[in-house]
């Protein structure tokens, strides 16, 4: 199992909804790092300003990639609930994911 360490920031969303959005960021990730084993240990930052989002990782010490991912808060919503949505998020990290990596 990888360590993910999340950091999140909200400046919009309510508490509950915010908690519910960092689970749902690091379940993704975990299923990410267990599917590709591509990584053990992920530092991840979350933040989100006026329902526009963005998140940086740095993967086992590696930080290759230094354009922030751009999430739109819907999809993250809808990602709560939608096997569809939640699909499309973790194919949208797992690129990312790979850009961090140098791959």
């Amino acid at each position: 199992m990888a360590e993910i360490n999340l950091v999140a920031a909200f400046s919009t969303v309510p508490s509950v909804e915010a908690e519910a959005i960092k689970q749902l960021l690091t379940e993704t990730i975990q299923q990410i790092a267990q599917d590709d084993g591509t990584f053990k240990k992920a530092r991840v930052v979350f933040t989100e300003s006026d329902e526009r989002c963005g998140l940086t990782a740095e993967l086992d010490g590696i930080k290759k990639e230094g354009v922030p991912l751009q999430l739109d808060l819907e999809e993250l919503e809808d990602a709560k609930t939608s096997a569809g949505a939640r699909a499309q998020l973790k194919e949208s990290l797992r690129l990312y994911f790979r850009k961090v990596l140098g791959k």
